[in-house]
């Protein structure tokens, strides 16, 4: 019995897990054939055409607006209705036929804790990243990564993690960090923030003591990705923040003023304690706000 609840052999795993690395490879082949169309056109306007390299650590992919395109495809390769369907690959129409889940999304690859691809975080035309994949027999939201294997060599080298909100925001955090020596790896959250499990996996996959949460966004984002200290505090010792004004991303940045003014704004972190709420968002405390206070006579 999985921790899901669902039963689970070991051999349906294997097969559930080589249809959605099968899926993943499909999605990237369909990215990078693609000579038109909105993905490309909103990967450029964000800075983020990186990934349409063969050689990006992001395997970024797309899923077609087709009707079963995926799903013919997967069945060529000898899978079957129902394991695609366990996948959360796979939807039936009104008319009981097999067609793609997903459709028209730019997709991530959502990671498990033994690296294994287990589903898939998708942005659509609306340009919002949300995750595409619903709890299966292997997949969790709650549970899962997206970024952290790609960077995999960067994490195990040093590299800070960097948690963002938006994946084009992750990219260019570690465009930032690969032109630093390898400093710094964005890890996008996308919109469903940070749970336990997750700070946990993160810090399984990083050698640095040391994690930065960019506050940025509404009021409430920022205080939601306050939030994350709590969590992070058990796996890291060193849970610090930078805080990016109103209307203000990493991605728009780097495009406007180049990868080191990321970097140079990372470099600003202080401690996420340090933080405090404004009617602005979330500004630092000055330094004498962190004094302690001065040691009374003859002490």
């Amino acid at each position: 019995m999985s921790s899901q609840g669902f039963g689970l052999s070991i051999d349906e795993r294997r097969r559930l897990l080589a249809a959605n690395a099968a899926a993943a490879q499909f999605f990237r082949r369909e990215l990078l054939r693609a000579t038109s169309g909105w993905p490309l056109e909103y990967l450029k306007a964000h800075g983020a055409e990186s990934v349409l390299s063969t050689a990006s650590p992001w395997k970024v992919g797309y899923a077609p607006r087709s009707w079963s395109n995926l799903v013919d495809h997967l069945q060529r390769q000898g899978f079957g209705y129902g394991t695609l369907a366990r996948a959360g690959l796979l939807a039936w129409s009104e008319h009981s036929d097999a067609v793609d889940l997903h459709r028209d999304k730019l997709m991530l690859i959502a990671h498990d804790r033994r690296s294994s691809a287990v589903g898939f975080v998708g942005i659509g035309p609306d340009g919002v990243a949300r995750s595409a994949t619903s709890v299966t027999p292997v997949h969790r939201p709650s549970n899962v990564l997206v970024g952290a294997v790609e960077q995999r060599a960067l994490l195990a080298g040093g590299a800070v993690p960097v948690i963002v909100d938006e994946p084009v925001d992750a990219i260019a955090v570690s465009n930032a960090g690969l032109r630093a020596g390898g400093q710094w790896a964005g890890i996008p959250v996308c919109g469903a923030g940070l749970s336990t499990a997750q700070a946990n996996m993160l810090r399984q996959f990083s050698t640095s003591d040391k994690v930065v949460v960019v506050l940025a966004g509404s009021e409430v984002e920022r205080n939601q990705s306050a939030g994350y200290l709590l969590d992070l505090a058990f796996f890291f010792d060193k849970v610090r923040a930078v805080a990016l004004p109103p209307g203000e991303s990493f991605a728009g940045l780097a495009q406007e003023f180049g990868a080191k003014r990321v970097h140079d704004l990372l470099l600003t972190s202080r401690p996420l304690m340090t933080y405090r709420a404004s009617g602005s968002g979330f500004v630092a405390l000055r330094s004498t706000d962190l004094d302690p206070p001065a040691p009374g006579p003859g002490l």
